[in-house]
């Protein structure tokens, strides 16, 4: 008999551990809420704030890196950030920073480092140099006080103020070349900081916890963005519950599926995204030449059907446009409207040109080249190819062939911006891709300024000496009225020369688990289309029901960390947070019976041990 008791004890030991860890574990689990966004667009390139153009890569900087000041709503207000107050005089913005302020490896933030982040930005290189070509002298007053002088107080407030992140000059200066400079990890000063990376998969936010406005700090305790192949595979983890919420929009194709989803809350929100089909103008560039005749440009326009590809490629989210800027933008100039489709005015006009049908149903011109153009397409978004394929059919009809070729945009990118001879040319013939422009935005119009052809930017090579001088006029500008009247003026132009025929903006069609609350729908692109930088700040548990507890595990990777399904419930909007039932215990009161219990088993089990 003695020598059976140990086994008999130790099972009754494993019996009550087996009662006891999950409730431990549900102890320590409810210390981690995790977020998990899923992106579905244009894919991340780099954390340098300096040369990304990618959407997702700003986004996840823009709580990483202060800004002097931050946007409201409708952008033509401002909060503070790292500048606490701040005030115009002439032509002086004189700002007043933050005593507490310090970059994650220690270091504080001083003026030194605000001078160098626009010394950084307003480099050829960088692609946010526009937005402070205003700037014409920084001084540094004191460690807090930084002083800038600037060509239009009003312009500046609206771009540069805003849109340069500050970042660490004691790290940055001893850069041998900041334009290929990774910066991975970046070290910032805002609310948030990255974890953990890894290319084509996925990025791990977590609050900075010396951040100077403790209020920021985010809701939750990890902030996981997954990058997708395309809105249709983000969409889909969606609805299998391995994210919980997706952008930039939802499949047009899984809609319906989404609203009919108990869990999820779809809504839809104010576009800054549009799509547009680009020609390459560009007078060095290796395209067909036959696109530098504006009369081809203005043929092309009228065969397309704007309407209708809007509704075949985004039904209920897409809407027809005149001009390059989305309706939130409060530049936009609103009496533009899509080139009238008439495929007959479009063979006029191409029979008028000398641009004869040959003997396969292609045009040929007057110097024997094909109206034979290939048809650029970024492979993860399937509502454009759908416009394209339907676009190459109506042009098919007036005698010119193209040819959809759907890839992904890094392939896009090799084609269109090539280097001859350590030069960059436009290689493509036309394309068909995505902007974001936020609604304060009125320097995007230098998308189309004479050698703009930096990778990621103009992939028109539109080239206009007016044009140019028009664009030089916004730096200038002494109010808000006036910034309006000369960015009609350069809209005009674009309608009228055609390197760009504006298709649709997209109105964010977007969701999100019902386990999460805190966000801001009617903000321009909705909370997860790239733009809003306090949507990771606000996310929050809508309960604090076991169903919504999150689990964590020892392993390091995310996917191990992430936030359990929800169960259905029938509310449409989230749920409020619950109290807990009554007389339940806490969970560290558990954790303590828990370890408390498994100190007795293990003395009875000594215990038996020695009689045995």
């Amino acid at each position: 008999m003695c020598l059976r008791r140990p086994g008999v004890v130790v099972l009754v030991a494993a019996l009550v551990l087996a009662s006891i860890l999950p409730v431990a574990q549900v102890g320590v689990a409810q210390a981690t809420k995790v977020f998990r966004v899923g992106w579905g667009g244009t894919s991340f390139d780099t954390f340098n704030p300096f040369t990304t153009y990618a959407t997702i890569s700003a986004w996840l900087t823009l709580d990483v890196y202060s800004r002097l000041v931050r946007p409201t709503e409708n952008y033509t207000g401002f909060v503070p950030d790292l500048a606490e107050s701040w005030e115009v005089k002439g032509d002086s913005v004189t700002f007043h920073l933050v005593h507490n302020a310090t970059f994650t490896d220690g270091y504080p933030v001083t003026a030194e480092d605000v001078a160098y982040s626009y010394y950084l930005a307003n480099q050829s290189w960088s692609s946010l140099s526009p937005y402070v070509a205003m700037v014409k002298d920084i001084k540094v007053v004191d460690n807090y006080t930084v002083e800038f002088y600037v060509t239009s107080p009003t312009l500046f407030m609206l771009e540069a103020a805003i849109n340069v992140p500050i970042v660490p000059k004691h790290i940055w200066a001893n850069v041998s070349d900041p334009s290929t400079y990774p910066d991975n990890p970046p070290i910032g000063s805002g609310p948030l900081k990255v974890a953990e990376f890894k290319e084509g998969q996925y990025a791990v936010l977590e609050p900075n916890p010396n951040f100077y406005y403790p209020s920021w700090l985010p809701k939750v305790d990890r902030i996981i963005v997954k990058f997708y192949s395309d809105v249709t595979s983000a969409t889909n983890a969606l609805l299998a519950g391995d994210i919980d919420a997706v952008g930039p929009y939802i499949a047009s194709t899984l809609i319906k599926t989404v609203a009919n989803n108990p869990n999820l809350y779809l809504f839809k929100s104010p576009p800054t995204m549009f799509f547009y089909l680009a020609f390459n103008v560009d007078p060095n560039g290796t395209g067909n030449p036959t696109l530098r005749d504006p009369n081809v440009r203005l043929a092309l326009a009228h065969a397309i059907n704007v309407s209708y590809v809007c509704g075949i490629g985004w039904p209920g989210a897409g809407e027809p446009m005149g001009t390059v800027m989305p309706s939130t933008n409060i530049f936009a100039d609103r009496d533009l409207k899509p080139y009238s489709f008439n495929l007959t005015l479009a063979a006029q006009i191409l029979d008028q040109a000398g641009y004869k049908l040959g003997a396969d149903g292609v045009r040929v011109s007057p110097s024997g080249v094909r109206l034979e153009y290939n048809l650029l397409v970024p492979s993860n978004m399937p509502e454009a190819i759908k416009a394209a394929q339907v676009i190459a059919q109506w042009w098919g009809q007036i005698g010119v062939k193209a040819s959809v070729q759907p890839m992904d945009t890094g392939s896009m990118s090799a084609i269109i911006w090539k280097k001859v001879n350590d030069t960059i040319v436009l290689g493509h013939d036309t394309d068909i891709w995505d902007w974001f422009v936020a609604p304060n935005d009125v320097l995007f119009l230098n998308v189309f300024l004479s050698g703009m052809k930096l990778t990621g930017v103009s992939d028109s090579g539109y080239a206009n000496p007016v044009y140019d001088a028009t664009f030089e006029k916004l730096y200038n500008a002494t109010s808000l009225d006036e910034l309006k009247s000369i960015a009609y003026s350069l809209q005009e132009m674009l309608h009228r020369d055609l390197p760009y025929i504006p298709l649709c903006e997209v109105w964010a069609v977007q969701a999100h688990s019902k386990a999460f609350t805190g966000f801001d729908y009617d903000w321009p692109s909705g909370p997860f289309g790239g733009s809003d930088w306090r949507t990771f700040l606000n996310a929050q548990l809508a309960s604090s029901s076991p169903s919504t507890t999150t689990y964590t595990s020892t392993s390091s990777s995310p996917v191990a960390t992430e936030t359990a399904a929800p169960t259905a419930t029938s509310a449409t909007t989230p749920t409020p947070q619950s109290p807990p039932q009554s007389g339940a215990l806490p969970s560290s009161t558990w954790l303590v019976v828990g370890v408390v219990a498994v100190a007795v088993v293990v003395a009875i089990t000594v215990y038996a041990l020695k009689r045995r």
